[in-house]
């Protein structure tokens, strides 16, 4: 029997992009019941982007996961087109072309021009400032961010970002979209990487940095595993691949530097670039990244030369290098806080949890700090520690101690 949502069934959503993102936000749309219109540059792009649904439903049929008729119904509710004034009757449009700032205001301007006013305009995007995508507008506060996490059909979060001409009516309705799709919101402030990629920039790059400090590969997946994480880093960073890693970060220093700020670099930079360009190593997509791959993309294990590739060896407590994963994340979560970013631990918590995989049984980056042995006070004793033995970045934040020392004598 399916037992299928059809929460948002009379709902048309557009989605522009059916590229891998697009077309599973599509198809997530279209398993909740939505019509869903998916428009690409190219009518064979079109077909490509409607093939994501229809192996998906292939293999619901042969799980049992639906039956035949449910699962040409859904198909069904997918048309697909290369042309945008298709998008007409559309009450809600969601754009999901490459992270480009550029790229995404020319779509999201050709967006505007063919629906009417009301229609809610949403970006996909998980780093670009909202307020600079609206910028070419003319009705801003239609827009919005709704950053949806792959596996889309799978991953329950929406951080939906809300940009400086934001109306309260468009996140009203973005998050009542969320809900129609089965998904969990959490509302953050418009700021590059938001909350989630901020938070998920800071495992990655401590694992890097840690690597390039001669310390063992194996010791830096150990320790994620033994944290709790469902994924260590070094496996995560080749299945996102160290180039389009590298370009977001190349994107975020080009729009720092516009904008007449300094980028601050640091090791796992270096880290990065000599993986690509000294050694050819992107990632699993291209058969080499940290770990090897046979034909068919299968992982055989750590690259032999890794450790090699960046000595002289150092040893650390695997202890240490535990909390140092888990510590960049939660440190970086109380700066989103401190900024605003976030205005709740709570959703601080369900972002986390339900984005990007921190450890579930902490309950997510505000709980493991208050539940961490000592309570809020242990956790920043730690995190000096850790500051004191590999860097400042595991310093809190100098409000944090403030309120902290307050809450300690109220």
């Amino acid at each position: 029997m399916n037992s299928r949502s059809e929460t948002a069934k009379g709902a048309t959503i557009g989605v522009v992009g059916a590229g891998m993102m697009g077309a599973a936000i599509a198809y997530t749309c279209a398993l909740a019941g939505a019509e869903v219109v998916l428009v690409a540059r190219t009518w064979e792009g079109a077909c490509r982007g409607r093939q994501y649904a229809e192996r998906r439903e292939a293999r619901a049929l042969d799980s049992g996961a639906t039956d035949a008729a449910s699962s040409r119904a859904l198909l069904d509710r997918i048309e697909i087109t290369e042309r945008l004034s298709d998008l007409g009757l559309c009450a809600l449009v969601v754009e999901a072309v490459a992270e480009n700032v550029a790229v995404k205001q020319q779509v999201l301007q050709a967006i505007e021009a063919v629906t009417e006013p009301g229609t809610v305009l949403a970006s996909t995007t998980s780093t670009l400032p909202i307020t600079t995508l609206a910028s070419k507008l003319t009705r801003p506060e239609e827009f919005v961010g709704m950053h949806f996490f792959s596996p889309v059909d799978r991953m329950r979060l929406v951080e939906t970002i809300v940009g400086t001409h934001t109306s309260e009516t468009t996140l009203s309705s973005a998050l009542h979209y969320a809900r129609l799709l089965g998904k969990t919101p959490i509302v953050v402030r418009d700021s590059r990487g938001f909350f989630t990629s901020r938070v998920m920039e800071r495992y990655l790059d401590e694992a890097l940095i840690a690597v390039g400090a001669g310390i063992d590969p194996d010791v830096v997946e150990h320790a994620a595993k033994q944290a709790g994480y469902p994924v260590p880093p070094l496996q995560l960073f080749d299945e996102i691949s160290l180039t389009l890693n590298r370009s977001v970060q190349r994107e975020q220093r080009a729009a720092v530097e516009s904008a007449g700020g300094t980028w601050e670099g640091h090791e796992a930079d270096r880290v990065r670039d000599h993986m690509i360009d000294d050694h050819g190593r992107g990632g699993r997509a291209v058969g080499r990244g940290f770990y090897d791959y046979d034909g068919d993309g299968t992982r055989l294990g750590l690259w032999s030369g890794l450790r090699e590739a960046f000595g002289p060896a150092t040893d650390i407590p695997v202890d240490d290098m535990r909390d140092r994963l888990l510590f960049a994340q939660v440190v970086e979560a109380c700066r989103c806080l401190d900024e605003g970013v976030v205005t709740s631990e709570a959703d601080a918590d369900t972002g986390s949890v339900l984005g990007i995989g921190f450890p579930v049984h902490t309950g997510g980056v505000a709980s493991f700090r208050h539940s961490y042995p000592g309570g809020a006070r242990g956790f920043a004793e730690r995190a000096d520690e850790l500051a004191d033995r590999y860097g400042d970045r595991f310093r809190l934040p100098a409000t944090n101690t403030v309120l902290l020392d307050r809450s300690e004598h109220s």
